[in-house]
């Protein structure tokens, strides 16, 4: 098969890093792989081997009405591949304009949270927008909670509604695991992995850190993000200085996942929860609110006792304070094996095949 992606750009963010390893698996069973950029932001470094175009759109360049233009004389040229995924935001809404079975939005992210939040009106408003977006295409999401909610908004209103877990190759993240750490971390520590950004809710966790019993153990957050200065602000008011470290992404976390007591997320939504597979995999437990969607799916049987069903500081203190405290004591194997990059790649062709057949 001949596959597109159109992304926004190549930022090391999840949505990326989800589709470059997508891709790699797709090219490594003999299929044929472009990633489309809008934007010429490159930081990934895992592309090499990869076959990259960018539309070259200049920066600055805000809404779908500027950027469809640039999309759509790429479209006029190229039209010979089978299909073509849109994961981010702009490149759904870009698509969206072309009746074509072929471009499938790919979903990421689950807006539940914020859906449940608003009123009758704003609600109907949404349903509106988003079933106009989604009209006569093939729907891919990440997880079975954007499905359930993908379909409560839509309904018939889209061709199909398919699942896709995100893929890993979890030999490479054991590999990469053992890596020597290439700096000094702290004897006991917690970590969060992720941008710093309001739907991470890391003011969450930092209250629930300083709630700790355990007055020993460090936090360590790696991300870069708007909220930097704030929650640099926040860990002052906590009087945490002395327990709370800041670092920048790194090309290879997974020493320092492998490292650290458990990793945990706070949020209010996530499409998915990738760091918590990642987490496993290099046999650190991790631990998540049960927010939509992801966590629940990924922490299910034995590793439920790591899914927090509350928001509550207290209440995640309590969980972070009872891992802190013991050994791990159930099989994390049980949270990543499932999304083992073949068996993602075995479900992938199942879903092209059933959306081929609707052609």
């Amino acid at each position: 098969m001949n596959i597109k992606f159109l992304i926004r750009d190549l930022k090391i963010e999840g949505v990326q890093i989800v589709v470059i390893r997508l891709a790699k698996v797709l090219q490594h069973y003999g299929h044929e792989v472009e990633i489309l950029t809008l934007f010429d932001d490159v930081k990934l470094p895992q592309t090499s081997g990869l076959k990259i175009r960018c539309l070259n759109i200049p920066h600055g360049t805000q809404g779908v009405d500027r950027i469809f233009p640039y999309f759509k004389a790429w479209f006029d040229e190229n039209n010979d591949f089978d299909f073509l995924f849109a994961p981010h935001s702009e490149s759904i809404k870009v698509i969206s304009r072309i009746d074509d079975q072929r471009l499938i939005p790919y979903i990421h992210n689950s807006d539940e949270q914020s859906y449940n939040r608003r009123s009758l009106f704003k609600k109907l408003r949404y349903k509106h927008r988003i079933k106009k977006r989604l009209k006569n295409k093939h729907v891919v999401v990440v997880s079975n909670g954007i499905h359930a909610f993908t379909e409560k908004c839509c309904g018939k209103k889209i061709l199909s509604n398919n699942v896709l877990y995100n893929p890993f190759c979890i030999q490479e993240i054991q590999a990469l695991a053992q890596a020597p750490l290439q700096s000094e971390l702290p004897d006991e520590f917690i970590l969060f992995v992720g941008r710093l950004e309001k739907q991470k809710r890391i003011d969450r966790l930092l209250k629930a850190f300083s709630l700790l019993k355990n007055q020993t153990a460090k936090l360590l957050i790696m991300g870069e993000g708007v909220l930097y200065e704030d929650l640099r602000k926040l860990v002052d008011e906590l009087q945490l200085n002395e327990r709370v470290i800041f670092t920048a992404f790194e090309c290879n976390p997974y020493p320092i996942m492998k490292a650290a007591k458990c990793l945990i997320l706070t949020s209010d939504h996530e499409g998915f929860g990738n760091v918590l597979v990642e987490s496993l995999a290099t046999g650190t437990p991790a631990l998540s609110v049960n927010c939509p969607s992801g966590p629940s799916e990924i922490l299910t049987g034995e590793l439920s006792q790591y899914l927090i069903n509350s928001y509550d500081e207290g209440v995640i203190a309590q969980h972070l304070d009872s891992v802190l405290s013991q050994a791990p004591s159930c099989d994390l194997t049980e949270g990543y094996k499932k999304f083992d990059e073949a068996k993602v790649y075995q479900s992938f062709m199942e879903t092209m095949t059933r959306i081929s057949s609707h052609h």
